[in-house]
């Protein structure tokens, strides 16, 4: 304890040297911490569920095509009775249901689960019971399960809840049970409630309208491999039932690498760019040790003649190093809560498992681990330097220092050039691809006027010839409110990935071809105004018209990228596209439109056809209305009025410009971006630092042939310019190691950059031009301080 206390003495009569130390090892620890935290909980914790190894999720897939989609109902059916690979298979559909009878209607997110959901997952509810298998059918009872948190927020954590009634989408229904606290599955996207699957009539017949993800537990003993072996002795039986899917399989994938695969890379990236901050931090803090070691020489010489020996004066100085970790590492955890809540704020929406990540024991164990390595790497080294036997130079000539210890600061300074200078070109790349991905025509025109909300109607009170009323008369009131422009009612919002679908086809007089490779063209339902609210020019044929009903020829709309696949060479209008809704149904071409990025700004625009909702009601729907001017939200009182003097039990929820759904799809690359850029910004701060603390030392030891040159006649310019050369000369090999580790390590942003090479010239030429001026400047400042300094005043100290 008595080296400890001396050691924190020692400290203490140098806080600007303390206060810069523990400041770099915090932003690396703090940093590494909360990426960490981030890490850990999205991919490397297992899931919830007991034995979550077992548990697969299953897709479909077409012959000779990377696309995987969900269930049908009456295949989620046949699957479910050739499980032999599987304890249990359940099915899942999230989506959004109106809750009335409790105060003024709410949409709330649920889960149609079929029974087998509790046993697949082995969680049951903790209060009361879950429904049975024979609820999977409409038309008999309908047990619902509440989360812990509905319960608590709605009914108060009263038990007595079990048992009462709730109305949803106008069906009444029976709380069956409550789930437990710590109940989540990522799959079910926050629902607070888990309803039966009640499948309809309609849904048991058709095998063309996929809906059902569907999740498999494996017996004791199985594999991915056997279950796959399972499925696809099964895909034939499912094939031929339906005569498009031929030559389609079943594919089983370990659950969560299904879920959180697609982040690997971009967190894994994430984690090795605020290790190379840490390693930057050590570079900078044992910069400073060598520095600071290097001035006590005469104390440490003094000490070591009286009797030190050079494993007591090593330790002596580690005891030091690791006091500046243990601080920086507890400022650290300090920063890293701070940093997790940003993280937390900027992470996209729908970032799987986002909302489990959290401080823990494990995180303050990481902080801890990292801290005590980063004080002896920085540590270790500048104490065997600075301790070498050289006694008796030390007490004739002073601690003027040594060529080799110089040189390993040098060392030092040149190896945070280049870290710093990879972690700026991941950046940098970063910030280029989202660039190039902000200029991509989204086919959107002003998506900043046009407000979208969620209007789903309840199935129960809304049949085909009441919504297509319901459709005309809201968009007639609509059509009168002032600033209104246009506006429509749609069941796809372009770039919102809740509500893509696809829809088979065949078009007439085109190419045959094999069972399963019936071509697909994404869906969206829409009335008149579609394609001038939502700002998609119009090309040829003619727009959807309130004549266009149940009882008059189908018609559709077509984009160009329909065209360009599907007839390159002919005349779209008046072509038939046949079996898209229904076999042996057709539909008219009756106009084109422009192309809209549907999935991603980074994936061109898909095939689309858009249905008359009057010709083909649905009520899972939005609503979008264009204002003349301003912001549109400002529509959005009198819009919401309109709705409940239709229906007061019809709610609009999820209200937001149009514009925010397309930055939204920018999310997770802006998110990368930004982390990139703080680290980047942090390690060339650092580097920056490191630079001027080796210049600043330079030229305190310089101080006697600096004040020689200048009492001789060198000008200040002169000098000025000698000791930034040298500044730059160790930018300059810094970056050269850099770019040479950047075109190494940036191959790991392959998978997340757009339109730009990971080996961009201009962006390792910017990049690394932005490190030499920034260590120009670091080599100025003390190289401007020594010019300002009387020659006769530095040989007179000397």
């Amino acid at each position: 304890m008595d080296k400890v206390r001396f050691a924190l003495r020692t400290l203490l009569r140098a806080p600007g040297f303390t206060v810069a130390a523990v400041l770099a090892l915090a932003l690396g620890v703090g940093g590494s911490t909360a990426i960490f935290s981030v890490l850990r909980e999205v991919v490397l914790r297992p899931l919830a569920p007991p034995h979550p190894e077992e548990l697969v999720r299953i897709y479909q897939r077409p012959a000779g095509s990377e696309a995987r989609y969900p269930f049908s109902a009456p295949d989620y059916i046949d699957l479910t009775k050739g499980n032999g690979a599987f304890q249990s298979i359940a099915g899942i559909r999230a989506e959004r249901q109106t809750l009335t009878g409790r105060g003024s209607p709410i949409q709330i997110r649920v889960a149609r689960v079929t029974g087998s959901f509790f046993s697949t997952l082995r969680q049951w509810p903790s209060l009361g019971r879950a429904p049975g298998a024979e609820e999977d059918v409409a038309g008999g009872p309908s047990t619902v399960v509440l989360t812990d948190g509905f319960w608590r927020r709605e009914f108060g954590g009263d038990p007595s809840a079990v048992g009462r009634t709730l109305v949803l989408d106008g069906r009444v229904s029976v709380i069956g049970g409550v789930m437990p606290p710590d109940f989540r599955f990522p799959l079910l996207r926050q629902a607070e409630m888990l309803v039966p699957a009640a499948f309809e009539p309609i849904e048991l017949q058709r095998r063309d309208h996929s809906w059902i993800t569907v999740v498999g537990r494996l017996k004791t003993g199985f594999g991915v491999r056997e279950a796959q072996a399972d499925l696809d002795r099964l895909a034939p039986r499912l094939a031929e039932q339906l005569e498009e899917h031929s030559g389609w399989r079943q594919e089983a994938r370990p659950l969560l690498d299904d879920l959180v695969g697609p982040l690997k890379p971009a967190l894994i990236a994430l984690q090795g760019a605020v290790l190379l901050v840490l390693l930057i931090a050590c570079a900078n803090v044992a910069s400073m040790l060598l520095a600071r070691g290097m001035a006590r020489q005469r104390e440490l010489a003094i000490r070591a003649a009286l009797g030190g020996g050079r494993s007591e004066l090593v330790g002596h100085l580690l005891i030091e190093s690791m006091l500046v970790a243990v601080a920086g590492g507890a400022l650290g955890m300090v920063l890293a809560a701070w940093g997790l809540d940003a993280l937390l704020a900027l992470a996209p929406k729908g970032t799987p498992r986002i909302d489990e990540v959290h401080l823990d024991a494990a995180a303050l164990g990481f902080a801890l681990l990292i801290s005590m390595l980063a004080g002896l790497l920085a540590g270790l080294a500048p104490a065997l330097q600075v301790t070498q036997p050289r006694l008796m130079d030390v007490l004739r000539n002073g601690a003027s220092g040594s060529g080799a210890r110089a040189r390993a600061r040098s060392a030092l300074v040149v190896a945070e050039m280049a870290l710093a200078l990879v972690l700026a070109a991941g950046a940098g790349l970063m910030i280029r691809s989202l660039a190039v991905l902000l200029d991509v025509r989204t086919g959107l025109a002003s998506p900043e006027r046009v407000l979208v909300a969620d209007l789903d109607l309840p199935e129960a009170q809304y049949g085909n010839d009441r919504v297509a009323a319901f459709a005309q008369q809201l968009l007639q009131r609509v059509s009168g409110v002032p600033g209104a422009r246009s506006s429509a009612l749609l069941t796809n919002i372009p770039l919102d990935p809740r509500t893509q679908s696809a829809l088979g086809f065949r078009l007439e007089g085109g190419e045959q071809l094999p069972p399963g490779q019936t071509p697909k063209a994404e869906a969206v339902w829409a009335t008149p105004g579609y394609p001038e609210t939502m700002g998609i020019p119009l090309l040829r044929g003619r727009d959807l018209r309130w004549t266009d009903s149940r009882s008059t020829p189908r018609i559709v709309l077509v984009n160009e990228a329909f065209v360009r696949r599907h007839i390159p060479n002919g005349e779209p209008l008046g072509r038939r596209v046949l079996d898209l809704l229904a076999p042996n149904d057709a539909w008219e071409i009756a106009g084109v439109i422009g192309d809209v990025h549907t999935k991603g700004l980074d994936l061109a625009p898909a095939p689309l056809v858009v249905i008359p909702l009057l010709q083909f009601p649905v009520t899972f729907l939005r609503i979008a209305v264009r204002a003349e001017k301003g912001d549109p939200l400002q529509l959005l009182p009198p819009l919401r009025a309109e709705v409940l003097a239709l229906d007061k039990n019809l709610p609009m929820s999820a209200p937001q410009p149009l514009s925010r759904v397309v930055a939204d799809s920018l999310g997770e690359r802006r998110f990368q971006m930004t982390l990139l850029s703080i680290f980047a910004l942090v390690a060339l701060a650092l580097a920056a630092l490191g630079i001027y603390g080796v210049m600043a030392y330079s030229v305190a030891q310089r101080s006697r042939e600096i004040g020689i040159r200048m009492a001789l006649g060198a000008a200040p310019r002169r000098v000025l310019g000698m000791v930034v050369a040298r500044g730059l000369r160790l930018a300059v090999a810094g970056v050269g190691l850099g770019v040479i580790g950047a075109l190494a390590a940036t191959r790991v942003l392959s998978s997340l950059v757009y339109g730009v090479s990971t080996t961009d010239p201009l962006t390792l030429a910017s990049t690394a031009a932005v490190l030499i001026v920034s260590a120009a400047f670091a080599s100025w400042v003390p190289a401007r301080r020594a010019t300002r300094v009387d020659p006769m005043l530095s040989l007179r100290a000397e």
